[in-house]
Formats: C-alpha cells, sequence, structure tokens
C-alpha cells in the first residue's frame, strides 16, 4: 500500500515549466555582446539538463553550463551580430531538465534575434505588475465577450483566473506572460487559442492526433505516384481511378494559384476517369476559401455545407444569427464518382472541405472520423507585448450540430487500430467502393 501511495504522489507532481529565459522568446535586438543565457524554474530542479536544437541557430555554449540555484540554469554563450537564435529546454527525445520530484519540465521553445552590427542593441521589454495587471483584465474580457467555446469545456473560468493571476502578476517578460497564461487556458483544450510574443507562437494545447496514413507507404501503392510540391501529389490507378492528396489549404496572396495549380491541372487531366480519390488525411486546414476553389470542381449546384455563428456581447443571448456558409459549382466539374480519406489528422478548414465534399459533391467519406475542431480565431492585443487568439465563430453542421469535439465520421469506416506501415486499409477500402458493380 506504502508504494502504491508513493507511485500516485510521483505521478501527481506538477511538470516544472519556465518562469523566464533571457534572452527570452520573441526577444529582438538583443546585445550580441550577451555572455550567457539564464533560465529559471518555477520549483527546484535536479542537476541534469537538455537544451535542444542545433545548426547555425544554435548558441556557441562555452564552457560547462552550471546550476546558479535550484531553479536558475546558467550556459555561457557567444553570440554574434544579427544571427537568429533558438533551442528548446527538453525536447521528446530529451527530457534531461526536470523537477527535484524527477518530472520533466514541460518543453519550451526559445527564439531571439540580436542587434545587427551597427544597430543599437534594444533592452527587453521588463514587465511590472503595472503592466501586467491590466492585461490580465484585457485577457479575461477578451474571453468572456469574444471566445466562442468560453462555456463549452471550462464552467469555472473565475477558478482558473484565480489559481493563476499570481504567475501573470509575477511575470518578468512577455514570453513568461504568455506562458503563465497558456496554463490557464489549456483546460479549454482548444488547439486554435494561441499567445503571441513578436510573432513568436505559444499553444495552448496540442491536438495529439495520429496521422491514419503512411507518407512514404502511399508513394509505392500509388501507381504514377508524383510530388508537384509540398502539398500537391497525384497519380493514377490503370482501370481509371484518379489519386489527388492535398496536404494543406494555402492561404491568400501570389504564390496560391502556384501552389494549388497541379491539383486543379489534374482534376481536369483526370476528366475522363471513373473515379477520384481524394486523400486529405494529413491535412491540417489553412485558408477556407482555398479549400472552395478545388471543391467548386465537384459540386452541381450551390449548396450549405456549415453554419458559423459568432460571438456578440451586445445580442441578448450574446450570439448573432447562425450564417449559412455555401459551396457554389466553379470550373468544368467532374463528373465520375468521388471518395474522400479522412481521418483524426483532419482539423479545422480541412473539415470544412470535406463538409463541402459530403454535402455539396455527394462524396463518400472512408477512414477515421476527423479531429473536430474549428474557430475563426482572431486576436487581441492585451497591452504587454503579448496578443492572444481566440475562436470567433461556432462551426455548426448544416442541421445545427456543433462540429467542435465532435468530428465528421465517415460513411465507410476503415484503418482504425492499422499501423500503416505494410497496408493502407482505408486506400483499400475507397479503391473497393469505387469498383463495386452497380
Amino acid at each position: 500500500m506504502l508504494l502504491l501511495i508513493l507511485l500516485a504522489s510521483t505521478c501527481s507532481a506538477e511538470p516544472p515549466w519556465v518562469v523566464s529565459c533571457l534572452p527570452d522568446l520573441g526577444d529582438v535586438g538583443v546585445d550580441p555582446a550577451l555572455s550567457e543565457i539564464r533560465i529559471e524554474f518555477d520549483q527546484d530542479m535536479r542537476s541534469g539538463r537538455s537544451m535542444c536544437g542545433g545548426g547555425p541557430t544554435f548558441p556557441v555554449v562555452v564552457g560547462d553550463p552550471r546550476w546558479e540555484s535550484p531553479r536558475v540554469f546558467v550556459a555561457n554563450v557567444k553570440l554574434e551580430s544579427g544571427r537568429e537564435y533558438g533551442f528548446s529546454i527538453n525536447c521528446p527525445s530529451a527530457l534531461n531538465f526536470r523537477s527535484s520530484k524527477g518530472e520533466p519540465a514541460e518543453v519550451t521553445r526559445i527564439t531571439f534575434r540580436t542587434a545587427a552590427e551597427g544597430e543599437t542593441p534594444e533592452p527587453s521589454r521588463r514587465l511590472t505588475p503595472g503592466d501586467n495587471s491590466p492585461a490580465i483584465d484585457a485577457l479575461r474580457r477578451a474571453i468572456d465577450e469574444r471566445y466562442s467555446y468560453r462555456d463549452l469545456r471550462v464552467k469555472d473560468w473565475d477558478a482558473l483566473f484565480a489559481t493563476h493571476e499570481g504567475d501573470m502578476m509575477a511575470a518578468r517578460t512577455p514570453a513568461a506572460f504568455a506562458r503563465a497564461a497558456a496554463r490557464l487556458l489549456a483546460p479549454a483544450q482548444d488547439i486554435h487559442i494561441r499567445l503571441a510574443v513578436n510573432d513568436q507562437l505559444i499553444p495552448t494545447h496540442r491536438a495529439g492526433a495520429k496521422w491514419n496514413i503512411n507518407p512514404s507507404l502511399v508513394r509505392t501503392l500509388v501507381p504514377g505516384f508524383e510530388q508537384h510540391n509540398a502539398i500537391v501529389a497525384t497519380g493514377q490507378w490503370p482501370d481509371g481511378v484518379g489519386y489527388l492528396q492535398i496536404a494543406s489549404w494555402p492561404g491568400g496572396g501570389a504564390g496560391e494559384d502556384d501552389t494549388l495549380g497541379p491539383a486543379l491541372e489534374a482534376i481536369s487531366r483526370m476528366a475522363d476517369c471513373k473515379a477520384i480519390l481524394i486523400d486529405v488525411r494529413q491535412n491540417g486546414g489553412g485558408s477556407e476559401p482555398s479549400a472552395r476553389r478545388i471543391a467548386g470542381r465537384f459540386v452541381r449546384e450551390t449548396t450549405t455545407y456549415s453554419l458559423s455563428r459568432h460571438r456578440d456581447a451586445t445580442s441578448p443571448d450574446a450570439w448573432g444569427e447562425p450564417i449559412p456558409r455555401r459551396i457554389s459549382p466553379s470550373g468544368d466539374r467532374f463528373e465520375g464518382r468521388v471518395v474522400v480519406l479522412i481521418g483524426r489528422g483532419c482539423v479545422s478548414s480541412n473539415e470544412s472541405f470535406i463538409l463541402m465534399m459530403k454535402h455539396g459533391a455527394g462524396a463518400v467519406l472512408i477512414g477515421e472520423t476527423t479531429y473536430g475542431s474549428s474557430g475563426n480565431p482572431r486576436g487581441t492585443t492585451l497591452g504587454n507585448g503579448v496578443e492572444v487568439s481566440l475562436p470567433s465563430w461556432q462551426d455548426l453542421f448544416p442541421d445545427g450540430t456543433l462540429l467542435e469535439g465532435r468530428g465528421i465520421p465517415p460513411d465507410v469506416a476503415a484503418g482504425n487500430g492499422s499501423d500503416f506501415k505494410a497496408e493502407d486499409p482505408v486506400i483499400e477500402a475507397a479503391l473497393r467502393q469505387v469498383r463495386r458493380v452497380e
């Protein structure tokens, strides 16, 4: 019984986290003459360390790093002017920054930029409680008035603020404040909530979803597989079944047409195919208008694929009216069968694409249920060098039910439990689907 109690106590210990790092995440104009990096943790630590990284961005460490106290680690470094530097405090393969109780510290990314030669170094911003108090108030208002999933998973925000307010008030750098705020926001389990310091992002929750695809295996299974660019690949089976893989939905800008161009060309080239398998299992989202450009090639008529409703603090119930999101035909329509390969790696705007294909194109969905998260995040500046992005809408199925936390189920389940090392049961099920005799 004593052993069980000791094990439970060890497992329940809080992992250490970085209170401050000098220089810290997002610092710019750092004096290249700075000779040491100082990392402070929130609790007593063991003597081990894991500063992870390598290559030209990793700081040159001079001599042996040391523990100045049980909570402060110091590494002497030699920096150069006008350089980007970065390293990680712990990483998945090395977790030697551990508390005195043996818990590994949270993996924490640190990046900074030194002042260029001839540029006057800028002292890193140092915060006081007078900076942080109004920032905490701004964060609370943003959650209350703008966060669309405020009441979905967290039922008592006041209690969370009471727990974490001390750490946020004591933060000495914007990054330290952001890390403390991330701990407050973590119980929302929302991958679309992020904090930023000088464009350096701090997530509050990681999806942890396992892809139901082995990209290397797919290359060997699809005849004529061709990787056109970083996100588009195609192939075709001899009996007239095409394959189109899209790994993300690129945002707007001059490069968008070039990026999706091979996909649009492939749809035209496969016009005589009896079917196309569209594989988006590793697509984590991006630009919804970009997804519409592809989906529009399969849609017969304008169709509502989703609804969205936004937080509206001026409305009596704090919500605006649901707004239909529609997909319309665009370009020459593909007339054959369409199957979309899906899984847990499908998130956000990619889930919108899947719904466009299901409701607008009548596509059959094969694979596993998608992740279930879409938020249309909007940024709020907190005034102390930190910005928080919070989802602004609730993404709804056409029937008005919530997508968040639920995901899109497949029409044909396949691949659940497979290791995808030697076979791809999702592709196999899709081929059976399109080859079956009517």
